[in-house]
């Protein structure tokens, strides 16, 4: 009788001790840093199609294009995190990192002379005007409306996650 309660507590044992494990393991605190990129550039990219001057259709999609890619290299790296493969989420780091390092290139040639940077163009996107009734200044601040907002936030984001971006023991 002894022997069959220690041998159903060890198969119990056996069978829970992952889930245990799993409950017990703390999360990676990157992956809400990540899941904050994600979420801000699934907002900014309807945000181009609320604040941005529809008339730009080249800068428009640039921008929501940059923004898109942003997004699936994020997700790739929250994907890596939950998996933990370090290999993987190295290289997604490098791509983001290269995404960042992009906001800073200049500006097109037809844009130059309202904005020098990708990162400038973008801040004067997405700005409120009062002809866009989803992206209007709030009180008169033109930079304070939701869109103007997360792209701040995103500019702060990014890079916090990426100087986080060690291996975790």
């Amino acid at each position: 009788m002894l022997s069959t309660i220690t041998a159903a507590l060890s198969i119990t044992l056996a069978i829970c001790s992952p889930f245990v494990t799993a409950q017990a393991a703390a999360p990676d605190p990157r992956v809400d840093q990540v899941d904050r990129v994600i979420s801000l550039t699934k907002a900014l990219v309807e945000g181009v199609e609320q604040c941005f001057n529809p008339s730009h259709t080249n800068g428009n999609t640039a921008a929501k294009s940059r923004l898109i890619k942003l997004e699936k290299t994020a997700m790739s790296a929250r994907s890596s995190l939950t998996n933990g493969d370090a290999p993987k989420l190295a290289q997604t780091a490098s791509e983001l990192a290269a995404q960042w390092q992009a906001f800073s290139e200049k500006a097109p040639i037809a844009a130059r002379f309202h904005c020098s940077t990708q990162r400038r163009c973008m801040e004067l996107g997405f700005e409120g005007h009062p002809n866009y009734p989803h992206c209007q200044p709030v009180n008169g601040n033109k930079h304070a409306n939701v869109q103007y907002i997360q792209f701040q936030q995103l500019l702060r984001a990014l890079p916090q996650l990426l100087a986080d971006r060690r291996p975790r023991s």
